[in-house]
């Protein structure tokens, strides 16, 4: 019996083992496949970063054309748009200071190609006026850091469409200096070619060097060469919003006559740069003059816009620095940083623009004329050389009047699909036409001459085509429209005729006066709408009218609010 007893315990004890060895390996098995269930479903670490575009790998602040207020860098992203305006104003030892505006808009092509348009306008001694229009294009040689300096070509065809209103090369000793009757000479023509290199030192400066030639086509035959260089840092705000940096810029400019006695002007000085969006940013450069023939002071301002890039076909960058964690506590917890991280998918984009819509905008606006405004002080001169067979009247618009006029107008256009709209302008200006009264006879003997102003409203009703490019995900879209109409209310003449001698004061001479009149007119222009609601958009463009005749041409910036429906 007592063996029987134990061989029964024994047996029972290994019946318990195995049972307690199989809830072990299924205890096991649960916990692993419990672990790998935990660990499969648990939540992706999500990173965002803010929207930077970048083009082929490069810095994002080196992806946007201009690097600086003097120098620009490598170029856009594929479908990339980049639309600035910039200020320049320079205050001289003697002289009165002059002021440039430039806009430019620029865009990016697939191959590391770029395209662009830039027209500027100048303002100096009471006169100005458009000064020239520009057409650009450039080529990076390979993707960011394939070669040193990352070198970049740029080719540049400049049409001179005003008068010389201030000659950066003062004229040689004993000639060169005088103007024809007609006014001054026209802007040249010219074509100038740079290169732009750029870099990224130690993963937070950035630098950037043009070397650049400009030589005109007639005229003086002007030659100008030099180079521009800015480095600049990241400071204070995040997500690289502010950064400062030095800015400097060389020029040696000759004419025809002074080949061996060139300008040379350096100006040197600090450069901040400040982004109130992702999109937006704002260049503050004050140079000051560190030679005599170099300004007093050179100081720029610029505000530019860059769209479309962020959905384009580039690289990621190369930097790091420009990605942040949404949680800032995970990136403190100390978690396994092996664990997979994804990012998600943006949600869809709101559709700012209607493929079928209709505009109507309303816009103030300001024209100014391209002939100078330079009538001829003296009206007895004007008798005078109206006596010898030819009146020298000075220079102004024949049209408008004088260099500038105020008003307003308003459009009606239709987009009869997403890209192309028909429509009709029409717009009125306060301007104001110098004239002249002049009644003269000898054997009275009266001399009657005084001054007189046109003071008119001058209007205009056109027809026009509209072309627009709304950027995917943005609220911006560029435009460009062209129109034919007629344009009325200005052209008043005042006209002398004389009898007698060449003598002004024994000539008999009497004014005819002629009332406005009304002429054909072709407008065409670009802008940019940016739409702060659906329905509400906010607009900005410039264009250039011809009207029929000589001495007639004229720009116009206008600034309105669109309604879409």
């Amino acid at each position: 019996m007592r063996k029987t007893s134990l061989f029964c315990r024994g047996r029972w004890l290994r019946l318990l083992s195995l049972v307690a060895c199989a809830f072990l390996v299924s205890a096991a098995s649960h916990s692993a496949f419990a672990q790998e269930v935990t660990l499969s479903e648990e939540q992706p670490i999500v990173i965002t970063g803010e929207e930077v575009p970048s083009a082929y790998g490069a810095p994002p602040g080196l992806s946007r054309s201009r690097f600086s207020n003097t120098t620009q860098a490598y170029v856009l992203p594929p479908w990339a748009f980049f639309f600035g305006e910039l200020f320049e104003g320079q205050g001289f030892r003697h002289g009165p200071p002059d002021y440039l505006f430039t806009q430019e808009i620029e865009m990016g092509l697939p191959y590391r190609f770029n395209v662009a348009a830039e027209s500027q306008f100048e303002r100096f001694n009471g006169g100005g006026g458009a000064q020239t229009v520009s057409l650009e294009a450039r080529w990076a040689l390979a993707d960011w850091n394939k070669i040193p300096l990352n070198p970049t070509l740029f080719a540049e065809y400049k049409f001179g469409v005003g008068p010389i209103r201030h000659e950066e090369v003062p004229p040689p000793p004993g000639g060169g200096g005088e103007e024809e009757e007609s006014g001054p000479p026209q802007i040249p023509n010219a074509y100038e070619v740079r290169l732009l290199l750029a870099q990224e030192f130690f993963g937070r400066v950035e630098w950037a060097m043009n070397w650049f030639f400009e030589k005109e086509n007639t005229g003086d035959r002007g030659r100008e060469w030099g180079f521009s260089q800015a480095a600049m840092t990241p400071v204070l705000l995040p997500n690289e919003r502010l950064k400062i940096g030095i800015e400097m810029e060389y020029k040696n400019v000759t004419t025809k006559d002074t080949r061996g006695d060139a300008v040379n002007s350096f100006v040197l000085g600090p450069t901040v740069a400040w982004k109130p969006t992702a999109q937006t940013r704002l260049d503050i450069s004050p140079l000051f003059g560190c030679t005599h023939d170099s300004p007093v002071a050179d100081v720029f301002v610029a505000f530019s816009w860059l769209f479309g890039g962020e959905r384009a076909e580039a690289e990621a960058p190369v930097s790091s620095r420009f990605r942040y964690y949404t949680d800032a506590a995970y990136s403190r917890s100390g978690k396994d940083s092996d664990k997979e991280m994804k990012q998600v998918a943006p949600p869809p984009c709101p559709d700012w623009y209607g493929d079928r819509e209709w505009n109507v905008n309303l816009f103030g606006t300001y024209a100014f004329t391209n002939t100078e405004f330079a009538p001829n002080p003296s009206l007895v001169d004007i008798v005078q050389s109206t006596s010898e067979g030819g009146a020298v009247l000075g220079t102004y618009d024949h049209y408008i009047g004088g260099d500038h006029a105020w008003g307003g107008g308003g459009d009606v256009k239709y987009f009869f699909c997403r890209y192309v709209g028909l429509g009709v302008e029409g717009f009125a200006l306060d301007a104001s036409k110098p004239g002249f009264d002049i009644f003269e006879d000898p054997t009275v003997p009266i001399f009657v001459h005084r001054r007189i102003n046109h003071d008119h409203t001058i209007g205009a009703v056109l027809g026009t085509l509209t072309l627009r490019y709304p950027i995917p995900c943005t609220r911006l879209s560029p435009y460009a429209w062209a129109g034919v109409g007629a344009i009325f209310g200005g052209g008043e003449r005042d006209i002398v005729h004389t009898q007698g001698p060449p003598d002004a004061f024994a000539v008999h001479a009497q004014t005819d006066h002629f009332g406005a009149e009304t002429k054909a007119l072709g407008q065409f222009g670009a802008g940019l709408e940016f739409r702060v609601a659906r329905h509400i958009g906010w607009t900005n463009d410039l264009s250039f009218g011809m009207i029929d005749g000589t001495k007639n041409n004229f720009g116009m910036f206008r600034s309105g609010l669109n309604l879409a429906f």
